[in-house]
């Protein structure tokens, strides 16, 4: 068999081997990790605890601002004996009363002193983070999630690529055997191969799709929940 179709074959194979390889992984990895976490055996399920297991809240507690109170009454005071003088006869009027009190109130606001605000913060975690034994399941599981997510980016997507190259290769076959009547021998071998190795792909495209968005979900809590655990799954 010429050698395009021969390597055709086997990188769809290959590929199908792979995801296979990955999918049984995903099918494990999903169901330890969830009876270690004692939820359903699905991406979300294991998600949601996950991003809960460790809950961090943030607070600021501050102390009332420092000013002084007579401040606004004695810049209205002021700025009102001012407006009665220019006037020649009684006090501020109308909505320029209300101005006055405003503009004294806003100084009064850009002259205090903020009080000063201290951070607390308090941690809480699930009771299953403290069991040495169902932890060791959880992380275990959690690096098998990483690693297949990793794996996954090698494939994610490819099955498309190799299915249009192989309908290529198909259509070629029927052009070289024009061109090269000794292929008679082996057009039958060929387009069989070729169809074996479409099939491989298809399958294979089927499985990678339904643990794509698994993984993805998964990962993300993992990452988002544990940071540090991707290094133990980093290769170079």
């Amino acid at each position: 068999m010429p050698a395009k179709y021969a390597s055709w074959v086997v990188e769809a194979e290959g590929y199908l081997q792979a995801v296979n390889l990955a999918f049984d992984m995903h099918g494990r990895a999903t169901a330890d990790l969830a009876a270690a976490l004692g939820v359903e055996a699905n991406a979300d399920a294991i998600a949601n605890f996950i991003r809960s297991a460790i809950q961090v809240k943030t607070t600021l507690e501050c102390s009332p601002p420092s000013f002084s109170a007579s401040l606004v009454s004695e810049c209205t005071a002021s700025a009102s004996a001012r407006a009665a003088g220019n006037a020649g006869s009684g006090g501020a009027s109308g909505a320029a009363s209300g101005g006055i009190q405003a503009n004294c109130q806003a100084k009064a606001s850009l002259s205090l002193s903020p009080g000063r605000c201290t951070m607390k913060t308090t941690v809480s975690q699930h009771p299953i983070l403290s069991d040495a034994a169902r932890w060791a399941k959880i992380e275990a599981n959690m690096k098998i999630i990483l690693q297949l997510n990793a794996a996954n980016a090698h494939l994610n997507g490819r099955g498309g690529d190799i299915n249009v190259r192989g309908l290529k290769l198909h259509v070629e076959s029927v052009t070289d055997l024009a061109s090269d009547p000794t292929l008679i021998l082996q057009i039958n071998n060929i387009q069989a191969e070729l169809k074996k190795g479409a099939n491989a792909c298809g399958e294979a495209n089927n499985k990678q799709g339904a643990m794509n968005s698994d993984l993805n979900t998964m990962s993300g809590a993992i990452d988002a929940q544990f940071p540090d655990l991707r290094m133990a799954v980093r290769a170079g």
